[in-house]
């Protein structure tokens, strides 16, 4: 069972990556393509933590979910980079003058599609 709701949460997780995709032009703001980021690295982060059979708690911080996966043992040093995306979850989605990260969101694409890969491959058992 743990391993189709992970499957599920990834899924989602993707379904939001793409959004972001479409966002990642110079015209979208960057708060919005932000959150849809956020939004994909907490389900990925979520599914792992459900291929794992434990519940996936109902929050948006991603430096708690990495707490949990590394309470598993998982080393989450390489993860600890997608933490500052939490701020898109909340402070700046309602925030309507939001001061931007500038971050660059091709790179972020490429190293979020990097993670949902690698979720991926956890999930199917293709890796330690």
């Amino acid at each position: 069972m743990a391993r189709s709701e992970a499957q599920a949460m990834l899924r989602v997780a993707r379904r939001d990556l793409r959004a972001a995709r479409l966002l990642a032009v110079d015209e979208a703001d960057e708060a919005s393509w932000g959150f849809q980021m956020q939004q994909a690295i907490e389900k990925a982060f979520k599914a792992w933590i459900l291929s794992s059979d434990l519940r996936a708690p109902f929050t948006h911080d991603i430096a708690d979910l990495l707490q949990i996966l590394s309470e598993q043992g998982v080393e989450t040093t390489p993860y600890l980079q997608f933490s500052q995306f939490t701020l898109f979850a909340v402070q700046l989605r309602y925030d309507d003058d939001p001061e931007p990260l500038d971050l660059n969101r091709q790179h972020w694409l490429t190293v979020v599609q990097a993670l949902l890969d690698e979720v991926d491959r956890r999930i199917e058992g293709r890796t330690s």
